[in-house]
């Protein structure tokens, strides 16, 4: 009898302590979640095609600053790079509902975003300002430099204390980056007219040779044939290389085996240790 209740309390702060374990995963899906409200198709689709929606699902607290379908005109036709880095600044790392924004410490506090962790922030441009003025509304501009800000509209979605989606009137899109990606490349596919060296003049001597069969010792580099069709691609074409890198930039196993295999595995592996316990008990 002794053996048996050590057991089944064994077997019930086992299952306790799993569960606990297995809901400190994140669960949440940002797209499913986003499916539901209409207005934000648009940024829902962006979410996804820039692969912040990946990110996003498997961050443990996140507040998402979205916009409705029309204030997204303002840069859907954007490259995608800029679109990322905008969308990446409306990702805070941190909890905050409506009623959290409305009640801030010294009425103003600075937000951290998913832009600023990515790499390509400089400075302090991956970070937002949040004031709650006496009107009882809230305001968010970029916490960098001076510019329009946002305000706070409503309340989209709340799961305490892991994600929040609220909707502000508009976008806010620092000047650097649409100044830097301007002064780059300015789209994901460049003209090869704009990205190509014209090739050279062939050598007079070449033009005017009397046996325009006879094969050229030397031929330039321009001579070169293109790639015949269905030929396999070199690593230099590779089309790989135009796929972004992963989104998970961590090298967590959850980032590894994803969100919802990694939940499995640990659940698997705390059952073969409840169940190697309660045999040792026997």
């Amino acid at each position: 009898m002794y053996y048996l209740i050590s057991s089944l309390t064994s077997l019930s702060l086992s299952s306790f302590f799993l569960l606990i374990f297995l809901s400190s995963t994140s669960a949440f899906n940002i797209t499913k979640i986003l499916t539901q409200h209409p207005d934000l198709r648009t940024y829902n689709d962006f979410l996804t095609q820039t692969q912040l929606a990946h990110q996003i699902n498997d961050l443990q607290t996140v507040t998402i600053l979205a916009v409705d379908n029309g204030a997204m005109s303002t840069i859907s036709n954007r490259p995608t790079d800029v679109i990322k880095k905008v969308l990446s600044l409306h990702v805070v790392l941190d909890y905050y509902d409506v009623q959290k924004f409305q009640h801030l410490p010294n009425h103003t506090v600075t937000l951290t975003t998913l832009f600023q962790t990515s790499g390509e922030a400089s400075g302090q441009q991956g970070y937002l300002k949040a004031t709650d003025v006496s009107t009882g509304g809230v305001s968010i501009a970029w916490g960098a430099g001076s510019g329009v800000g946002a305000n706070l509209v409503k309340a989209v979605v709340s799961q305490p204390y892991n994600l929040s989606v609220v909707q502000i009137s508009t976008l806010i899109i620092p000047s650097t980056i649409i100044n830097n990606s301007s002064s780059g490349s300015g789209s994901d596919s460049p003209s090869p007219s704009a990205s190509s060296p014209r090739p050279p003049t062939p050598p007079p001597a070449a033009a005017a040779s009397p046996n325009a069969s006879s094969p050229i010792a030397n031929p330039p580099a321009w001579a070169n044939p293109p790639r015949r069709a269905g030929a396999p691609f070199s690593h230099a074409d590779s089309p790989d290389d135009d796929i972004p890198p992963a989104d998970r930039t961590d090298g967590s196993a959850a980032a590894i085996f994803g969100v919802d295999n990694f939940v499995y595995v640990r659940s698997m592996v705390l059952i073969f240790i409840v169940t190697l316990f309660l045999i040792s008990m026997i």
